[in-house]
């Protein structure tokens, strides 16, 4: 037993022997590393050369334009100058309408409207082409009266422009002079005075019919034949030529 228990030492010494002659020996390379490191020269390397700052180009007043531009402040920041829109005139005002009283369509002759200037004023019969102050009429029908103005055209309905002035009322604003017995007024004596067959001229190769006049429609006489028409405004007399 005392034999094993020293072979066991000596082997332990041997094994510590050996590791100590090895940390030694790690421990000598590594001071000579470290004495060749820190013995040794670097090897400088110059640096490289600057390249040379590019020039800088000539001053000139057209490069500082987008200085004003962007200057919020400045009257000539915008050389393109934006101009106020023309000002459109505002519309002309449409005249007033004329005045109807009646219309009377015919076979073979001309639509014929009787318009005034302004309701109440003198009537006239018109026709399809003719002017009655600012208007000039395009057509006529039993409804519709198709005005111009300004090269602007207004179809109109008869009703609308139907002049509403009472007749009674102008009649009632008369003199009473007038109702006192006189002699006929001139302008009677110089129109027909005959009590029947055509009367005085209207236009459109048409006469009146002569007030009071009694013969029925269809009676032929002087080249002309009576006729009497049916309208929402009234049954107009007239003579027109024997065709």
């Amino acid at each position: 037993m005392t034999r094993k228990l020293i072979a066991l030492n000596l082997a332990l010494l041997a094994a510590l022997g050996a590791l100590a002659f090895e940390v030694r020996r790690e421990w000598r390379e590594a001071r000579a590393r470290e004495r060749a490191v820190l013995g040794s020269r670097l090897r400088l390397t110059p640096a490289p050369p600057l390249a040379p700052l590019p020039k800088p180009a000539p001053l000139t007043a057209a490069a500082y334009a987008p200085v004003a531009e962007k200057n919020l402040f400045s009257k000539d920041r915008n050389a393109n100058v934006i101009l106020d829109p023309p000002v459109t005139p505002p519309p002309k005002p449409v005249p007033p309408f004329p005045a109807a009283r009646g219309v009377m369509l015919w076979e073979g002759v001309p639509p014929s409207v009787v318009l005034s200037e302004k309701p109440g004023g003198a009537q006239h019969i018109y026709h399809p082409g003719d002017t009655i102050g600012p208007w000039q009429i395009v057509s006529v029908d039993n409804q519709y009266v198709v005005l111009e103005w300004d090269g602007q055209q207004f179809q109109k309905r008869l009703d609308e422009l139907l002049d509403k002035t009472p007749i009674a009322v102008a009649q009632a604003e008369a003199p009473p002079a007038a109702a006192a017995p006189t002699p006929a007024p001139a302008p009677a004596r110089q129109l027909s005075t005959k009590s029947s067959g055509p009367g005085d001229d209207v236009g459109a190769g048409l006469k009146s019919c002569v007030p009071g006049d009694t013969t029925p429609p269809g009676t032929v006489a002087d080249g002309m034949r009576k006729v009497i028409r049916q309208t929402p405004f009234g049954s107009p007399c007239y003579w027109e030529p024997v065709q």
